[in-house]
């Protein structure tokens, strides 16, 4: 996978109700702890400007640690919301 840095952008540029409903829904399909996502949402701005510090390289092994088929899927509901980082 491809992170280009001008889609990252995008992602992080999208409203906060958005931006939450979408990182709620790639978090439950990691299979992520549920009260520790609420908690990271529970501020969006600090979770984008986590990100917006990320290198690609790093923004990569995150989707990566999610395992194949669970990356897939983050991949795919990011296309689906206009934000394609690659394959």
């Amino acid at each position: 996978m491809n992170f280009d840095r001008e889609q990252l952008d995008k992602l992080l540029s999208m409203d906060n109700d958005n931006f939450v409903a979408l990182a709620r829904t790639i978090a439950e399909a990691a299979g992520a702890n549920k009260m520790k996502t609420e908690v990271l949402l529970a501020n969006p701005d600090v979770l984008k400007r986590r990100i917006s510090q990320m290198t690609p390289q790093e923004a990569r092994e995150m989707v990566d640690s999610a395992g194949k088929e669970k990356g897939e899927e983050i991949m795919r509901m990011l296309r689906e919301r206009g934000v394609d980082l690659g394959q």
